[in-house]
């Protein structure tokens, strides 16, 4: 049995993968349309939970999720090949961009981490989605990243002088330009907080 299921997103996304730096003008809104063509009776959205109360949230271009690549085989493909174009790829994110969401670090198994960064700087993650499954498509590819965009990026991520200072040597990283993101079971820790501080509030109203 067959099954297909298309994400669909309006926005402004084009593209290279360079440094812009976080001061930059905001990405553009999205207007999100989720279509999902499906064989079966049985109708799921990506990362819903069986009641369905969490539903994904989408960043970027359509993604049609047709095939996911192995984290094993996203990095042996890439030791015999420069690039690998329009892939899909699937893992929890590991760190994102504490001042826009420009980036983020995804995890390929236990040890290996890519660097993702998002079409022509077309949309952007929130800034709390540290933590959540995501899904992406786009372009992979190994490349040297020099001193100073590691610092650049240390210095995104929220590190300390002494910490950025130490950043002396630049290093071989797995890279990944991605034209949309699915995020497939983000929360908003805002929400968390909202509903913690009116649970506390309940309670001691009680």
């Amino acid at each position: 049995m067959s099954r297909k299921l298309t994400v669909v997103v309006m926005s402004c996304a084009l593209g290279a993968f360079s440094i812009v730096g976080c001061n930059s003008e905001k990405a553009p809104d999205s207007e999100t349309i989720v279509e999902e063509q499906v064989d079966s009776k049985e109708r799921k959205v990506v990362g819903a939970d069986v009641s369905g109360n969490i539903t994904p949230s989408i960043f970027g271009e359509e993604i049609e999720v047709e095939e996911v690549t192995s984290a094993a085989d996203l990095l042996a493909s890439l030791e015999t090949s420069d690039t690998l174009r329009d892939i899909v790829i699937g893992g929890k994110i590991a760190s994102v961009c504490k001042k826009k969401g420009c980036w983020m670090n995804v995890q390929l198994g236990e040890e290996k981490e890519v660097f993702v960064k998002f079409k022509d700087y077309g949309f952007f993650v929130p800034l709390d989605s540290d933590g959540s499954n995501a899904v992406l498509q786009g372009n992979a590819f190994k490349e040297t990243v020099s001193v100073e965009e590691l610092k650049h990026y240390a210095e995104d991520d929220g590190q300390s002088e002494e910490e950025i200072a130490a950043i002396t040597e630049p290093e071989t990283k797995y890279l990944f330009m991605a034209s949309g993101v699915i995020l497939t079971d983000y929360v908003s820790h805002k929400q968390d907080m909202k509903e913690k501080v009116e649970a506390d509030g309940a309670s001691a109203a009680e």
